[in-house]
């Protein structure tokens, strides 16, 4: 029980610094985001570094951070070009071993998780909406993928008997699964009842369903990841949950997945 009580009072505060930068302003969201994925991102490097792979950290951060800031400063993606020319010629010249595990080593950081992660920051900026619509499509993809994850836990904790994928996460069961659904649903119906939402209920609840069935990809992945890699957690920086990657594994799928949704079906209709 302590444990509990201490993982559910890192994910408050750590709720509430993310929505309330959120509510400030797309600057102060995206360098919270930003920030968030670096650090996620150094974390990748340490389980590939576990893994007998050492990425080139200092450039894949830079390419990170260009990667990441793409919504607030958009030519700021075309400067991404330069560190990754430049690991290219580094790898052509290098007597370094394993130069093109290396490379690979890089580039993925800084896609998983800082790219992916970083599609937060571009539905905190999304087109076609307004400020308030906007800020309310990000803080409903965040409070839904939140939700399932609480109601996926405490489900699997006291239903939990059938595993989804026993080699990757033996304590990821159907129940838990099932209840991060419920989980989700009941987010969306509360939502859509307090606020005026920016779209429909049925749009809201199959963006639901999106984030729920692609954030558990993301935390069976990052399972997986950590397996490899023979850890427990992905870091030690949040009490009672680990790392970032551990906190935010099932986001840094749902946020892309969800903002493709956004964009091209529930806009179109």
């Amino acid at each position: 029980m302590p444990q509990v009580l201490t993982r559910l009072f890192t994910a408050s505060i750590g709720a509430f610094l993310l929505v309330g930068s959120a509510w400030l302003g797309p600057w102060h969201f995206g360098i919270a985001v930003l920030v968030i994925a670096l650090v996620g991102q150094i974390e990748l490097y340490q389980l590939y570094e576990r893994c007998g792979v050492q990425a080139w950290i200092i450039t894949g951060l830079l390419l990170g951070a260009g990667l990441s800031l793409r919504a607030l400063v958009p030519d700021i993606f075309l400067l991404t070009a330069v560190p990754v020319v430049g690991l290219v010629l580094w790898c052509t010249f290098t007597k370094t071993r394993q130069p093109l595990m290396r490379l690979g080593a890089t580039l993925s950081g800084a896609v998983y998780p800082t790219a992916l992660l970083a599609f937060l920051t571009d539905l905190r900026t999304i087109e076609g909406y307004s400020e308030q619509e906007a800020l309310m499509l990000t803080i409903t993809v965040l409070v839904v993928v939140w939700a399932s994850d609480i109601f996926a836990f405490f489900a699997g904790s006291f239903f939990g008997k059938h595993s989804m994928a026993p080699t990757i996460s033996p304590g990821k069961t159907w129940e838990g699964f099932l209840g991060g659904i419920a989980g989700a649903i009941l987010a969306v119906f509360i939502l859509n009842a307090a606020v005026e939402m920016p779209l429909n209920l049925i749009h809201l609840l199959i963006l639901g369903m999106v984030c729920t069935l692609s954030g558990a990809v993301g935390d069976l992945a990052e399972s997986r990841f950590k397996r490899v890699a023979d850890v427990k957690d992905s870091g030690i920086i949040l009490p009672g949950h680990g790392g970032i990657l551990d906190r935010f594994d099932g986001i840094i799928v749902a946020a892309p997945l969800a903002y493709m949704y956004i964009v091209f079906i529930a806009g179109s209709f």
